[in-house]
């Protein structure tokens, strides 16, 4: 009930995936939009943007900029007042609590039907991102307790590493600040990889040159033909668990869940930088890009966090969200020590299937 679609535009707030989620739901729900993203996001975002016919606003900065793209949301309230409303999925337990109910249990069906008798999950990987996916992770520990919460970022944008920032090109991961909707308690290591390796690997497994050489090695064509599934931060996520198995040195019954948040198709434009950057791909520079990003990919920036090293992070949240954004301090307490807070947060999806059902109903459906 806190949106009208027939005078309210929805305003979504993003480094470039969720609000192309949310222009296309609205284009869907016939109502108007605005997303706002980094200027410096790639260009198949903008284009794809003006198609379903967003209004787009576009930020300073790039992937690491969510100050600015909350600036943004608070400037827009200022000028248009309750024409418009805020849809901030940073803030959001809905995203969180969809993730909760749905994406874990997808993994779960997975899992079940996937892992021998000997085998057991050692870790569900996510970037942080705005902390929805990596909240499948809480109700993956209710189901498989002895699991570990592997929390991913960019090495130029170390936040949960050791409080860092700056600029990054894993673009869809967010960074620079906590989400108020991560719980930061349940996340057991942060891995920092370097978007440096994520470009290369982006050549290997897209370029000609790297496909033959992925061949020459044994890897079945069938894969090789769907390495393009796994865009930008895909790959991140997918060098973040092989620097978990090397770290704790995993067996093969070691099972490592991991999701490949996008694919290739918002990043040609990216491919074609690179190019220019770096001039035409080799089966030498495939040879290269395997053994020191793949193969020899180390285990350097990771971190078992401690019980201190937790709070840590969590007390970051305090300059963003109850400095910046104006929440409750007492409420940021709460997420820290009181245990109900996050699970009567996350579960909560029969209470709203109800309230969609009578929805529906009422409106005929």
């Amino acid at each position: 009930g806190g949106f009208d679609p027939t005078t309210q535009k929805a305003v979504w707030p993003s480094t470039g995936n969720y609000c192309r989620g949310g222009a296309y739901d609205a284009a869907l729900l016939g109502c108007e939009s605005v997303a706002i993203l980094p200027q410096e996001m790639s260009r198949e975002r903008f284009d794809w943007l003006k198609k379903i016919g967003s209004e787009i606003i576009a930020t300073p900065g790039c992937e690491s900029n969510v100050k600015e793209i909350y600036d943004k949301c608070w400037e827009l309230k200022k000028e248009r007042g309750d024409k418009v409303v805020i849809l901030n999925q940073f803030d959001e337990f809905g995203n969180c609590m969809w993730h909760y109910a749905v994406t874990a249990s997808a993994i779960d069906e997975v899992l079940r039907s996937q892992l021998g008798p000997k085998d057991h999950l050692f870790a569900y990987i996510s970037a942080t991102g705005s902390a929805g996916t990596i909240g499948a992770g809480d109700r993956l520990k209710e189901l498989y307790p002895h699991m570990k919460v592997v929390a991913s970022e960019a090495l130029q944008c170390p936040t949960l590493y050791n409080n860092g920032y700056g600029a990054h090109r894993i673009e869809g991961i967010g960074d620079k600040h906590i989400p108020w909707i991560h719980n930061v308690k349940n996340t057991d290591v942060v891995t920092a990889i370097d978007d440096e390796a994520c470009m290369h690997v982006m050549r290997l497994f897209n370029e000609d040159a790297g496909k033959t050489y992925l061949s020459e090695l044994g890897v079945n064509k069938d894969v090789i033909e769907r390495l393009s599934l796994m865009g930008i931060s895909g790959i991140g996520n997918m060098l973040s668990a092989v620097k978990t198995a090397k770290h704790f040195e995993l067996t093969e019954r070691d099972v490592l869940f991991t999701i490949f948040t996008d694919s290739m198709e918002m990043y040609g434009s990216r491919l074609d930088e690179e190019r220019a950057r770096l001039g035409a791909y080799s089966h030498e520079k495939a040879a290269v890009d395997w053994n020191r990003h793949l193969a020899g990919f180390g285990t350097d920036h990771l971190q078992e966090l401690t019980y201190a090293d937790r709070k840590r992070i969590h007390n970051l949240k305090y300059f963003t969200w109850v400095e910046q954004q104006g929440k409750d301090v007492a409420e940021l307490n709460a997420q820290w020590y009181d245990r109900e807070y996050f699970p009567n947060h996350l579960r909560r999806a029969d209470e709203y299937d109800r309230m969609i059902a009578e929805f529906n109903k009422e409106v005929g459906l």
